[in-house]
C-alpha cells in the first residue's frame, strides 16, 4: 500500500468513525493522522539500507554499549565494545572486523593486575578461522545483510504519534515490548516499566538530506533501575574510513576461541 493510498485509506475510516462529530473535530483527527503517517514514512526512509555508503555509528545506554563502522555495499563492519568489569580497575575492550565471512578479532583486559590469571592476548588483529568457532559465535562474526545497528527501524516500527517538532527532528513514543531484540533494556526493567514501556519518548533527527543521524529513546526509572537514556547516532555517511583487511593480521590463539565461544 502506497503512502497516498493508506492516507486515503486512513482518512476514510476516521470519517465513517466519527460521522456523528462536528466537521472541525473530524477534520483536526484527520489532519492528525496524516502528519503521523507522513512523520513515519519520512523517518523509514531516513533509515540506512543495503545502498547506503560507509557510515559511522555508536549506540550507547542500552544492555551493551559499541561503535563502528558499517559499509552495506562492500558486506562489512567494525564493532568496538568496551566494558567496565564491576568491583575492579579493568576494562573488557573487544574489536571485530568482519568482511563477509572473514572475521578478525582483538581482544584485551586493560588495567588488570599480573596475578589475575587472565589471558593475554596478541595486540594485533587475530584473523579468525570460522571452523573453530561455536556455531552461534560463527554466525555473529559473519556480514550477514546488516544495516542498522541500532535498530531505528525497529523503533519506528513500534511508534506512535510521531510528529515534526522543528527542521528535521522529530518526536513521539515506542513500545519497548515490541523491541527487545535492540536489547534496550533487560527482561526485569521491562517487567518493571509495566504499562510505560508501551509509550516511552522518542526522539529523532535527520540531516539535510533526509538521513538518519540521532535517535533517542527515554527510559524512565521502574524498580532498580534508574532512568536511563537510549542514544543512536549515526554520522559520516560516505566520510567514513574504508574498511579493509588488517595487513599484519595474526593467527587467533587458542585461549582466544575458548573466549569467544564462552
Amino acid at each position: 500500500m502506497n503512502v497516498l493510498t493508506k492516507r486515503l485509506a486512513l482518512t476514510g475510516v476516521l470519517l465513517i468513525a466519527g460521522a456523528g462529530l462536528g466537521a472541525c473535530g473530524v477534520t483536526d483527527t484527520v489532519e492528525e493522522t496524516v502528519e503521523q503517517v507522513s512523520a513515519a514514512t519520512t523517518l523509514a526512509k531516513g533509515v540506512p539500507g543495503r545502498t547506503t555508503p560507509a557510515f559511522h555509528y555508536s549506540v550507547k545506554g542500552g544492555q551493551q554499549s559499541f561503535s563502528g563502522v558499517l559499509d552495506a555495499p562492500n558486506k562489512s563492519v567494525t564493532s568496538d565494545f568496551f566494558e567496565k568489569i564491576p568491583d575492579s580497575d579493568m576494562t573488557l575492550t573487544m574489536k571485530f572486523l568482519v568482511i563477509e565471512k572473514q572475521a578478525w578479532a582483538k581482544i584485551a583486559f586493560d588495567d588488570a593486575p599480573a596475578d589475575a590469571g587472565l589471558p593475554k592476548f596478541p595486540k594485533k588483529w587475530m584473523k579468525l578461522d570460522q571452523g573453530k568457532l561455536s556455531k552461534d559465535s560463527a554466525e555473529d562474526l559473519t556480514y550477514a545483510g546488516e544495516t542498522d545497528p541500532g535498530y531505528v527501524s525497529t523503533l519506528l516500527t513500534a511508534a506512535t504519534d510521531l510528529k515534526e517538532t522543528g527542521s528535521g527532528t522529530y518526536a513521539g513514543t515506542t513500545d519497548l515490548t515490541r523491541s527487545t531484540e535492540a536489547e534496550i533494556v533487560d527482561a526485569d526493567t521491562l517487567k518493571a516499566l509495566g504499562e510505560k514501556a508501551k509509550a516511552v519518548p522518542l526522539e529523532v533527527t535527520l540531516d539535510g538530506e533526509g538521513r538518519i543521524t540521532r535517535a533517542v529513546v527515554k527510559i524512565p526509572a521502574a524498580g532498580k533501575a534508574k532512568a536511563a537514556t537510549y542514544e543512536v547516532v549515526y554520522d559520516r555517511y560516505g566520510k567514513a574510513s574504508p574498511i579493509q583487511a588488517p595487513s599484519d593480521a595474526v593467527a587467533a590463539t587458542a585461549d582466544a576461541y575458548e573466549f569467544l565461544n564462552g
